[in-house]
């Protein structure tokens, strides 16, 4: 078998069994691995409805058939679940060297059941898997407990939570070694709730490759076309995702005071441009990356990581802080505690929004840095306001009859694209499967950079078959993996390519784009099946009844019209169910069971 590694890892924390599974045809062939192969076990193995903290959830790390290749951009890995924050399938996913780890030590997945009474490691070396004690770790941040972990076992690359995990917030995080962060969904607190703090990968082992010469050859193009795009070759390099604040904030798509506002009077300060000339002090690469877009500052003497564009537009504008300093240890703490950074600058200017309109009295204010930093801490343990804002916007604002002022679609927060000014966007996030995400697919291109080309951010017509094609390609690099800023030089037929030379496997074009809409609609059943509906895919009111500002002025969002043309698209009923036909098509008739009914 080339490319895959053909075995499956599961670990039943309840019982102790540990047992190797072979992959399957249908699960290479049809979901790949990453992603896809996640999605595929989670839906086969989990009840829809199961609480996510509990015991019977499970979480899967995968890689895909080109992780840890000569392929650049590859050292990407996955992580599966059913989200505590949202309720729906789950996945993220995060480069660094792990994922390239778990793929030497013989496997395309891991998959954890079960929980422990006491907080355990995970430690695995090809065959021999150990499940260790691990109460020196407690309540360690992200940083420390990674050290001493690499410190005493310099061979193995190691992921693990923070305090926020361990405390089960429904936002916390996984710290994928030094600084790349499994951010979103809260998959730290569903491994905290088995006691897991930490899991410990080396191989000896590496996957074969179909054809060493035609990789060769797609080595070179991809090295070549990533060199010629000023994107991946000079701007991520330079300033990382940091470059979009001042792009963003002169489109009028900024999210400022909680969304109130999409402009940000102080967005230069905190941009990449001027971060690149105060904070930056050396860069970072994922395995076999040549695009190097991760950024380290230098606080209190050490390196830390950068922040990334959605921190500071969720940590810095939307609480109303310009400061780069402050916006950059707010981020730095959240990486230490193991917080997703999104959602908690989300839920505090939910916080902050609320005591602007008397409904709570609150602690932090917009563009005040008092109180944030002790309030993000008492987030992540949990205690006193800390414990409520632990739950996520959506239920904290519910719990205080204020569910308008909770800017989230199915739970999830939305990130630092105001969608009043990318119509696109706006569909993007409301249809996402796991909530309001831009990775899902990313408008951006196409709205505000012109790749490949401009279409009328402010539209909403002709939108839906952008998006849809989008979601489908981003199942299918999530399921390779690759890292998605390679779609700014490399063309989509070549992803094939890539999988041809590694598999061996010869994919027609249709399979191959088929694979992702195969992927997107099983985690559109399992969320049909956990009682997810077309009244789920909704923005808060404010996007349709507020304005923006600057050139986003004077634009709302219409749902129905670009959802009515998104079902019908994707072959689903105007409840936004997939039909029958659809689940045939895609060869899916084995998780019928999932439509409403059944």
């Amino acid at each position: 078998m080339y490319g895959w590694m053909g075995k499956i890892l599961y670990i039943d924390l309840n019982s102790g069994k540990i047992e190797k599974k072979m992959l399957t045809d249908y699960q290479r062939k049809k979901f790949l691995g990453g992603r896809g192969l996640g999605v595929n076990i989670l839906a086969e193995e989990i009840d829809p409805d199961v609480d996510p903290f509990s015991h019977r959830n499970r979480i899967v790390f995968s890689a895909g058939p080109l992780t840890a290749t000569e392929v650049p951009t590859t050292g990407r890995m996955a992580v599966a679940t059913k989200s505590p924050l949202t309720g729906t399938i789950f996945d993220s996913n995060a480069g660094g060297h792990w994922g390239p780890e778990l793929k030497r030590a013989g496997y395309d997945a891991l998959v954890i059941s079960g929980g422990l009474e006491k907080l355990s490691r995970i430690k695995i070396f090809d065959d021999r898997v150990e499940i260790l004690s691990c109460n020196d770790l407690k309540e360690e941040k992200t940083s420390s407990a990674w050290k001493k972990l690499k410190d005493n076992e310099s061979a193995y690359k190691h992921l693990v939570i923070g305090p926020a995990g361990e405390n089960a917030v429904r936002f916390a995080s996984i710290a994928v070694g030094k600084n790349r962060t499994l951010g979103r969904g809260g998959t730290g607190g569903v491994l905290g709730c088995k006691n897991i703090k930490a899991i410990s990968v080396r191989g000896s082992q590496s996957p074969e490759i179909a054809d060493p010469v035609k990789i060769d050859d797609v080595k070179k193009k991809s090295s070549a076309w990533l060199k010629e795009s000023s994107l991946t070759e000079n701007r991520l390099n330079e300033l990382g995702t940091a470059m979009l604040m001042n792009l963003i904030n002169e489109a009028g798509v900024l999210p400022t005071h909680n969304f109130q506002r999409t402009q940000f009077s102080e967005a230069d300060s905190i941009s990449g441009e001027n971060l690149s000339d105060r904070l930056t002090s050396s860069k970072s690469s994922c395995y076999n990356c040549p695009i190097a877009c991760s950024k380290t500052v230098m606080i209190d003497g050490e390196e830390k990581s950068g922040p990334e564009y959605e921190s500071l537009g969720l940590l810095g504008a939307n609480l109303g802080l310009g400061d780069p300093d402050i916006v950059t240890e707010l981020n730095n703490l959240c990486d230490e505690l193991g917080l997703d950074t999104i959602s908690t600058g989300s839920v505090i200017s939910c916080l902050m929004e609320m005591n602007e309109k008397n409904i709570v009295d609150s602690p932090v204010s917009f563009g005040q840095r008092e109180g944030i930093l002790t309030l993000i801490e008492k987030i992540a343990r949990r205690k006193g306001l800390g414990d409520e804002l632990a739950e996520g916007s959506l239920r904290f604002a519910q719990k205080n009859s204020a569910p308008e002022l909770a800017m989230q679609v199915k739970g999830l927060d939305i990130p630092a694209f105001d969608p009043r000014g990318m119509k696109g966007q706006a569909l993007g996030y409301i249809t996402s499967n796991r909530g309001a995400c831009h990775q899902r697919a990313n408008m951006m291109t196409v709205e505000l950079l012109g790749l490949p080309e401009q279409v009328d951010r402010f539209s909403e017509e002709d939108k839906a078959p952008l998006v849809v094609h989008q979601q489908n390609l981003n199942c299918i690099l999530d399921s390779l993996i690759v890292c998605k800023f390679t779609l700014f030089a490399l063309a989509e037929g070549f992803y094939k390519e890539m999988l041809s030379a590694v598999t061996g496997e010869d994919y027609s074009r249709d399979d191959f784009f088929r694979i992702g809409e195969r992927i997107w609609n099983l985690e559109r059943l399992f969320n049909t099946a956990a009682g997810f509906s077309r009244e789920n895919d909704r923005l808060p009111a404010r996007f349709g009844r507020e304005s923006g500002s600057g050139p986003a002025s004077g634009n709302f969002v219409n749902e129905e019209i670009m959802l009515d043309e998104y079902y019908k698209i994707r072959g689903w009923n105007e409840n936004g169910i997939p039909e029958e036909s659809k689940l045939k098509e895609l060869e899916l008739d084995r998780y019928r069971d999932f439509l409403p009914g059944r």
